[in-house]
């Protein structure tokens, strides 16, 4: 009974505090909104927690130099006048982080518990228009059995291995090249109608593919104790047995 006791105060004391928390987190959106809008874009770039993440092929940023570089990419007049519709209740918080959610906004940038940008998901027509140009510059040196897809959704390396993982409509597809072989020739391994489930609400993601007795999962693994445990794994099972787990590097 204690310990349940302990746990229930823990749990309002974590609530209570995050409930704190939101005047400030809305105060800091506040000055956010500001400074884009008076496209005070060195001051911004102070308030990033690196590397912010853009959709592949786009390249992630890295340091405050890169934010400032691409920051009149990223934003435009039509996000500027979409954030002039901010309220209070446009804040929403979920897991210790803040999104702009409510309202106007789908979750258009969220602040970590610190107050500092962890993700920005608009996307201007200028970046799309990057985004594009790039694409068609990775298809047109991929193998022709390979070179269509909706949206990339990981690039990954290991010592051994090139992989991709491609949506191509409701399909999630996995495609391999060995050591040496260039993106050019034809794949070494291609499966179809891969599988996508979240880890829980605190990020990550685990993508399945089955072929015959083999079971290949890429685990995209957000929450751990050590980074030697932290980021993304290829699986490998043969009849439900494990075989070899290999981490493996994002790249783009």
């Amino acid at each position: 009974m204690k310990n349940f006791l302990c746990i229930v105060l823990f749990l309002f004391v974590i609530t209570n505090a995050r409930a704190n928390d939101k005047p400030a987190m809305i105060k800091r959106y506040r000055q956010i909104i500001k400074l884009i809008q008076t496209d005070k874009a060195e001051e911004l770039s102070k308030l990033v927690a690196y590397p912010l993440k853009r959709e592949n092929p786009l390249k992630d940023i890295t340091n405050a130099k890169e934010f400032i570089a691409y920051y009149p990419i990223m934003f435009d007049a039509a996000f500027k006048k979409k954030l002039a519709q901010f309220k209070d209740n446009s804040v929403l918080e979920s897991n210790g982080s803040f999104g702009l959610v409510g309202g106007a906004f789908d979750g258009d940038i969220w602040l970590n518990e610190k107050g500092q940008i962890q993700s920005i998901n608009y996307s201007s027509k200028r970046e799309q228009d990057l985004k594009d140009q790039l694409t068609r510059s990775v298809e047109s040196k991929m193998h022709p059995s390979v070179n269509h897809w909706d949206q990339n959704i990981l690039v990954l390396q290991s010592p051994k291995l090139l992989i991709r993982l491609d949506r191509i409509g409701n399909n999630i597809r996995y495609v391999s090249w060995s050591k040496g072989r260039s993106t050019s020739e034809k794949p070494d391994i291609v499966l179809n109608n891969g599988t996508e489930e979240a880890q829980g609400t605190m990020g990550g993601w685990t993508y399945t593919f089955k072929s015959g007795d083999w079971t290949y999962v890429i685990d995209d693994v957000e929450m751990c104790e050590s980074d030697d445990q932290c980021g993304y794994f290829l699986r490998l099972s043969f009849k439900g047995q494990d075989k070899s787990s290999t981490k493996l590097k994002s790249i783009k």
